[in-house]
């Protein structure tokens, strides 16, 4: 939760923002009230996606999905106007966090904590079903932890169970890593596609990682389709569950109610809702409803920002009788038993005292009693505006890390420097930005490769628009600019007009997913999927990963063989002397070269305490790699001229430049120096926590390490001394939209943030 910033709405229909609760690439969220001192979650769809006539529809689909579902578990709509100027959808405020962002700030939840929300996620299918509807986007991000139990929320995409959906041309909707097989391949998809993903979703919960990998849409579909879901550290019974759950076919998954059963022998109504989170989540929650208190959300009770919880339902079965109370006990009736086709649903009467639909809440009653003044919001809004807090002594602490980390976090030195100018525009791809003489090429979500001037890049030089939405940069081959179109496309533009120059389709046998990489004047390595079609037969189509050489002057692709262990990796490889070089499924750094052979032509095992890859890096005649150790070995015969063991969590990511390696670390977050030549450690410095994810950038006299959080930017180090120079930030948190980072050796460091870039000037050795 955020304070308003001065550019954020006054009102949204009848509700006033108090604060901001969160963004995303389809819009906003706020905390409002209305004249009647209700307390509500009002989400808003961005201006540029409300012009939109079929986005529109969808929302109003949106709309009317989530006011025809009713249950403890899912959020109640409160008020809409999906036909307005600025579209949006009031819901009741729940505090907590989502489950996606517990458990990465907390880590997975104890088996106790995942049976409950597998209960309780089962109560809110049974619910999104009895009311015809198919939820399809069942995700951590999508499940808020409140102290009362979980509930589902964000009805994007549901799908009538009479058929009726609406479809975007070339656009698959929803969470890959979180799909159900039918909805990956196009299939139909029925209410057994959200059990599905409640198995992945609880999956994610027992281990904080989903049960399938890769970064890249088309190895993640492979995986949902084909793989074996990764449930390693998953305990007993809750194996067992997600297992079924999980199941391709999707007759063979057990019925929400089956799930509810096995999680919850004695039924939801019987689960210790009081202490059901981990005190960390707990503690957060607690936070949360204290961070309210110093909000301007005028006269009123505090009690109204709890959420108000419909009657509690009860269902037609009986605990009382043959109710078994170990979950291990009834995990075999998600096999045998027959599912009831119908399923009676009996609002529970309140108890004396309590107001209908309203649940007692210990944190209500504090609230009540508080009589703290609260800032006006001109005075939260002035404090937006100067990027500082002042709503009150607590605050900070409450908004910040805990008092003991934040005193040894290192400071920057000085502040960070201002942009030397500022492009916005639609939505960029997630992919860091290419260099060609004095320009930098980009690439948007909407399908536009572009070119901005290093002098001002205020204003594209030229726009090409048919791109695919590839998260990867495009190329720059034989004087071309190469990118990938749709389907089996490569394409190829003028890098100072943006002319097309060719356009090689390769037909219906394959889909295009990632350019990995150039290795000479005219040929490139791209990743994708080859289809198998039985001869003469309509049926669906089978595929394979493939990664394929591709000869741009012959309109030929030849398919580079890649091991069973490599399939469905995100295998970020580097090009050097015509191999093909990256860590395979083994953690082995692995050489093949680029014929269609494919032929190991070396491998070196790395020690490794972490699922986690990253790619590889060259410099000179040495390509450099890490995992718990930083490994650095010949191209050409594959002999490691030197290692160096990381002892306490080992390495996230490597570059290298000017005869120096640099490597983020997992424990403490920080940055590592080496001389390229010999491992000789030059420097260490710790960090704020960082993105680990996201790859290290090093160039002219700095380093520069996005943050963990999307809001907090980015930090610039110096790369001789180590120091901690700046950090820069819009202050934006654009959700899923990570900060992307390039520089070359002469022009800014160029710095992408959800749908704007920033010039910066490069510190200088």
């Amino acid at each position: 939760m955020e304070p308003l910033r001065p550019t954020d709405p006054e009102h949204l229909g009848p509700y006033r923002p108090v604060a901001r609760l969160g963004a995303g690439g389809m819009g906003e969220v706020f905390l409002a009230r209305d004249d009647q001192q209700r307390t509500v979650a009002v989400k808003v769809i961005r201006p540029e996606l409300a012009a939109n006539r079929d986005f529109r529809i969808r929302f109003r689909r949106e709309v009317d999905a989530a006011r025809a579902v009713s249950g403890r578990y899912t959020a109640t709509v409160v008020d809409a106007d999906p036909d307005g100027p600025v579209p949006w959808l009031a819901t009741a405020h729940i505090l907590g966090p989502t489950l996606a962002d517990a458990v990465e700030e907390h880590g997975p939840l104890p088996p106790k904590s995942v049976l409950a929300l597998g209960a309780g996620l089962a109560e809110a299918l049974i619910a999104v079903h009895s009311a015809g509807l198919v939820h399809r986007d069942l995700k951590p991000s999508n499940v808020l932890l409140s102290a009362e139990g979980p509930r589902v929320i964000d009805f994007g995409i549901v799908r009538a169970t009479d058929g009726y959906e609406l479809t975007l041309s070339g656009v698959l909707l929803g969470s890959p890593r979180y799909m159900c097989p039918e909805h990956a391949t196009g299939d139909p998809m029925g209410p057994e596609g959200d059990v599905f993903c409640l198995g992945s979703v609880l999956a994610f919960a027992a281990t904080g990682n989903a049960p399938f990998d890769g970064s890249s849409a088309a190895t993640l579909l492979y995986q949902v389709v084909h793989g074996t879901p990764d449930l390693t550290g998953v305990p007993d019974p809750l194996d067992t569950i997600i297992e079924l759950c999980l199941d391709k076919s999707p007759t063979a998954r057990p019925t929400p109610d089956r799930v509810s059963a096995a999680c919850a022998p004695g039924g939801t109504d019987a689960l210790d809702w009081e202490g059901w989170l981990p005190e960390p989540v707990a503690a957060s929650i607690s936070r949360q409803a204290a961070d309210l208190m110093d909000l301007d959300l005028g006269p009123g009770p505090i009690a109204d920002v709890v959420e108000r919880e419909p009657a509690r339902a009860t269902t037609g079965r009986t605990a009382a009788t043959g109710v078994r109370s170990d979950p291990r006990a009834t995990v075999q009736q998600l096999v045998t038993e027959r599912p009831s086709p119908h399923r009676v649903v009996f609002p529970e009467a309140p108890s004396p005292g309590q107001q209908p639909g309203r649940s007692p809440d210990p944190v209500t009653h504090r609230a009540r009693r508080s009589a703290r003044p609260r800032p006006s919001r001109r005075t939260v809004l002035a404090a937006a505006a100067l990027g500082v807090v002042t709503l009150g002594s607590g605050v900070a602490a409450l908004l910040g890390e805990p008092k003991e980390r934040t005193e040894s976090a290192p400071k920057p030195t000085g502040p960070a420097p201002k942009p030397l100018w500022v492009y916005r525009g639609d939505p960029l791809v997630e992919a860091p930005a290419v260099f060609y003489k004095d320009t930098a090429l980009l690439k948007s979500q909407s399908g536009a490769l572009f070119c901005l001037g290093l002098a001002d890049g205020t204003s594209p030089r030229w726009i090409y628009r048919g791109i695919s939405q590839s998260p990867t940069p495009p190329l720059l081959v034989s004087g071309d600019v190469v990118a990938l179109g749709t389907g089996a496309t490569v394409l190829g533009v003028d890098p100072v007009t943006g002319i097309e120059r060719f356009s090689l389709d390769f037909g219906e046998d394959f889909r295009f997913d990632t350019l990995l990489g150039g290795f000479n004047d005219q040929r490139v390595t791209i990743s994708g999927l080859r289809f198998s079609r039985p001869e003469g037969s309509q049926g669906s189509a089978t595929s394979t990963n493939v990664v394929l050489n591709t000869d741009l002057r012959e309109r030929r692709a030849d398919v580079i063989p890649i091991s069973e262990e490599d399939i469905g990796l995100d295998l970020k490889p580097v090009m050097a002397s015509r191999r093909f070089i990256y860590m395979d499924g083994l953690h082995r750094l692995t050489a093949r070269g680029t014929a269609s052979t494919g032929d190991v032509l070396w491998r070196r095992p790395m020690n490794s305490d972490s699922d986690a890859r990253s790619a590889p890096v060259v410099l000179g005649g040495t390509v450099f790699a890490v995992d718990s150790e930083l490994i650095a070995v010949d191209v050409e015969s594959g002999a490691v001229r030197w290692r160096v063991k990381e002892e306490k969590g080992g390495f996230a990511s490597v570059a290298a430049t000017a005869g120096t390696v640099y490597c983020t670390t997992r424990s403490p977050h920080g940055v590592q120096a080496f001389d390229a030549a010999d491992g000789t450690r030059r420097w260490f410095r710790r960090t704020p926590r960082l993105d680990l994810g996201n790859a290290l950038v090093a160039g002219g006299g700095a380093v520069f390490v996005t943050a963990a959080r999307n809001r907090d930017g980015f930090y610039a180090i110096d790369a001789q001394k180590g120091e901690l120079l700046w950090n820069f930030t819009d202050g934006q948190d654009a959700g899923i939209n990570d900060w992307q980072l390039a520089c070359d050796s002469d022009g800014p460091l160029i710095a992408q943030h959800f749908n704007k870039v920033y010039a910066l000037p490069i510190p200088r050795p």
